[in-house]
């Protein structure tokens, strides 16, 4: 499914892949405005913003003055700063006396699950005081949400005066308001990925393989996209991707394993927590089937990677990222093993997809967008693995908004 759907009469830029004279994925060029559809909405499109986006963009302000709860940021600055002081960072009981003297009121510790690859990254958020570097991390995190809106703006083919637009979205996007709440490591992972396209459509592979290494903290989420551009590599042999992606694991890996030996930690430490944690889809089915049941936490994974199978093999031919990663990616997040309402920030690309044309505008996606989210949040009440379920909503908001897109754009020609 395609949130942008190409016109006929506007010029493709080609794009050559490696070892071949001629390209066989286009790259379609900036949407140019169509003004059937902007005549429509030129005398209501505030009045759709404050019917539709006014209360989310209320509580996402109202989530800037929250004070953050004990959250993933403390993981993060703890796991670093032993990785730092050549102590564990995967072990519970040093992390747990860390956060204990920092206000941790819960009665077990909360261990990092992010790879060894990720604690240098970590170890540069410890090198503040705790206090400092939560700021700065918030901080950093608005500055990142920000570059990835506009960025993804750019990329799907928005005009950069109605980049507004973008920022809009950003602010109405609650699952980012929890990431930055929290301070999730996920903005990192997003203005990763919004670099990679962009890098991508600029034929830069050794440099976006490099940026791949922003994909790492939760690689799981992203377990679809990863196979995507492994299957991407081989397509169009684009080595020198393969080749900045694996200079940045391996060197981050080496260098954290280097220098503190406890990096091992993750392999034997991690995966006993992970399993006893039942979030997500997977969580969903072991409350119903039972919590023994830890296959189940990965079953939605294998249904998700069958389908990309089958997604793969009848776009491959034709695969541009612009046109097939937004599905790809809702599909990835919502089928990933484990996952939180705040994860989510990570389908970001799909809205901005939505949000490009202008019939984004029209009441009957707004309004899908804003029930998605309402009911997405209602079910956090339930449980936080039910409340995964509910995000599957936001698969049918891109297909049924992506399939009116196309109505109205080919009524408009």
């Amino acid at each position: 499914m395609s949130a942008v759907k190409s016109n006929p009469e506007r010029p493709r830029a080609q794009l050559v892949v490696p070892g071949s004279r001629d390209a066989d994925v286009t790259m379609p060029t900036a949407r140019s405005s169509n003004p059937a559809i902007a005549g429509r909405l030129s005398s209501t499109p505030w009045i759709y913003l404050s019917i539709f986006w006014l209360p989310l963009l209320t509580f996402r302000v109202y989530m800037f003055f929250l004070s953050s709860p004990q959250g993933d940021f403390i993981t993060y600055w703890a796991a670093g700063h032993l990785f730092l002081t050549h102590g564990d960072p995967y072990s519970a009981s040093a992390t747990f006396a860390i956060e204990h003297n920092y206000g941790w009121s819960l009665p077990q510790p909360y261990v990092t699950f992010c790879p060894p690859w990720t604690l240098p990254l970590q170890s540069a958020m410890a090198l503040l005081p705790f206090h400092a570097a939560k700021t700065v991390w918030f901080i950093l995190s608005l500055l990142l949400n920000a570059f990835s809106a506009l960025a993804l703006w750019k990329y799907f083919g928005g005009q950069m005066h109605q980049a507004w637009i973008a920022i809009l979205v950003c602010l109405t996007f609650l699952p980012m308001g929890g990431a930055e709440l929290l301070g999730q490591i996920t903005p990192f992972m997003l203005a990763s990925l919004a670099a990679f396209l962009l890098l991508v459509r600029s034929r830069r592979y050794f440099i976006a393989g490099l940026v791949l290494y922003g994909f790492g903290p939760k690689p799981h989420l992203l377990y679809l996209v990863a196979l995507a551009i492994i299957f991407w590599i081989v397509k169009t042999r684009a080595w020198t991707m393969l080749v900045g992606a694996s200079l940045s694991y391996g060197a981050a890996t080496a260098a954290a394993i280097t220098y503190n030996h406890h990096a091992f930690g993750y392999f034997h430490a991690t995966f006993g927590a992970a399993v006893g944690i039942s979030c997500g889809i997977g969580g969903a089915l072991r409350s119903v089937f039972g919590v023994q049941h830890a296959w189940l936490q990965f079953l939605p994974s294998v249904v998700g990677a069958a389908w990309f199978v089958f997604y793969w093999w009848k776009h491959q031919r034709h695969w541009d990222w612009q046109t097939h990663l937004p599905l790809l990616l809702i599909v990835s997040v919502c089928t990933a093993p484990y996952c939180w309402y705040h994860d989510f920030i990570l389908i970001l690309p799909a809205i901005i997809a939505l949000a490009v044309p202008e019939g984004y505008l029209y009441a009957g996606v707004l309004a899908a967008y804003l029930a998605t989210q309402a009911i997405v949040i209602v079910t956090v009440q339930w449980s936080v693995s039910w409340m995964c379920v509910g995000s599957l909503l936001w698969i049918a908001v891109y297909a049924v908004s992506s399939v009116s897109l196309k109505t109205e754009d080919a009524n408009a020609l």
